[in-house]
């Protein structure tokens, strides 16, 4: 890793990155095998083994966000070190101009023996570059961050690994980097944590940072970070808008989304009833289909227009909720998220929201369909329950497909 380069203005920034790794191979043998033959050194010519990242390059400005995607095995790990500088590259080189922070092997470096006090005062002096005085009063943000009590004074090795991986993420998140690398942190400790350091990532990016994103979680990926890398057997597959990388790769793939996803996604979260609470801390406690006149319908005709409307109780935060068509054979049609809308639902007082969509002319082909809507949390990342309600479109389904489009003859 190098510092930026005279006239880079970016934040962070890879040109023609590439990684190998011998396999059993002497690296000497090669090289000895040139020398006594004559050969001209190539710079970067490596003798087999396996090019685990290869050509890869992209650059970010202050403030800008790129996830990496991937199947396992694709090279993100790879490239991940190589960003952070705990690899150095076969070729090609690493720019930063920022200070830069890390959240890949949470907990490194921790002991077991000691304290999570202990833990976190060390790793933010040694890691952190703090002095005693700062770690002690950042180590009483990492208590309150952790939330796990009296256990922060104990032993690690008398905490459960979700605690330890708490105090580890939030001890971490104490360095306030410009530039932060991180590998599937968000699947840290329960539920209510997750939210909590989705809160943490929403003001990192609010307040000007810069973050490079690996998760297997593509809605996080998309509510999170702008663009998407979708890496391939080591090498860039596609760069570009994070919403069109993820659908190709989905399409690729075959993967269903996962948290509060776009339509298809497989059902989350307590299934019940329209009417009928659930008791989550999210939830949506009823659901409507009506027609233009506002009367509730469970049958309409082609081109007819539409409103679902969503009740929904969250007591913590104000929530989202995800919509979505259906077709009764599982085959989803359309779905969409209040945050996807840049909308949050309406307040009805006592902790109960309502948001509602009409469709006008909806172009559904006759048949069977389910409208779904789930409640969300107030990141949009947790899906908490699933209510249905089966509709019908009709007459006969003469033509194939989902939706009828107009065409004219020419």
């Amino acid at each position: 890793m190098a510092g930026a380069p005279a006239g880079f203005r970016g934040a962070l920034a890879a040109h023609a990155l590439a990684k190998h790794y011998a396999l059993g191979r002497s690296r000497l043998r090669p090289l000895l095998r040139g020398i006594l033959r004559g050969d001209r050194a190539v710079p970067g010519a490596v003798d087999g083994g396996l090019w685990a990242v290869r050509d890869v390059s992209f650059a970010l400005e202050r403030g800008q966000s790129l996830g990496l995607i991937g199947r396992n095995g694709s090279g993100k790990s790879t490239l991940l070190r190589l960003l952070a500088g705990t690899a150095r590259p076969t070729s090609g080189r690493v720019d930063v101009a920022a200070r830069l922070g890390c959240l890949l092997d949470l907990g490194a470096g921790f002991q077991a023996l000691e304290t999570g006090r202990e833990n976190a005062e060390g790793w933010l002096v040694l890691q952190g570059g703090m002095s005693r005085r700062e770690a002690r009063r950042a180590a009483r943000e990492v208590e309150r961050f952790a939330g796990i009590g009296n256990y922060f004074d104990r032993p690690l090795r008398t905490c459960s690994s979700g605690m330890q991986l708490r105090v580890a993420f939030a001890t971490a998140a104490q360095l306030e980097p410009e530039v932060l690398v991180t590998d599937e942190v968000l699947a840290v400790g329960d539920d209510s944590f997750q939210r909590q350091c989705n809160r943490w990532f929403d003001r990192f990016l609010g307040g000007g940072g810069t973050l490079v994103l690996c998760s297997h979680d593509l809605f996080q990926v998309q509510r999170l970070c702008e663009r998407t890398l979708w890496l391939d057997g080591g090498v860039a597959r596609e760069l570009g808008s994070s919403r069109d990388v993820v659908r190709h790769y989905r399409e690729q793939v075959g993967s269903a989304p996962t948290g509060g996803g776009e339509a298809g996604e497989a059902d989350a979260g307590t299934r019940h009833r329209p009417g009928e609470g659930s008791g989550l801390e999210f939830e949506v406690v009823d659901l409507h289909v009506l027609d233009a006149a506002g009367a509730e319908v469970r049958e309409i005709a082609p081109g007819d227009t539409i409103t679902l409307v969503a009740d929904l109780r969250a007591v913590a935060a104000v929530p989202h909720v995800h919509l979505s068509f259906v077709r009764d054979d599982g085959v989803p049609v359309y779905g969409i998220s209040s945050d996807m809308e840049n909308v949050v639902p309406r307040s009805l007082g006592d902790d109960r929201w309502r948001f509602s969509l009409t469709f006008p002319d909806l172009p559904l082909l006759p048949g069977g369909y389910v409208v779904k809507s789930h409640a969300l949390d107030e990141t949009a990342t947790r899906l908490y329950d699933t209510v249905e309600i089966p509709i019908r479109v009709r007459g006969e389904a003469t033509r194939p497909g989902l939706v009828s489009m107009e065409a004219s003859r020419r």
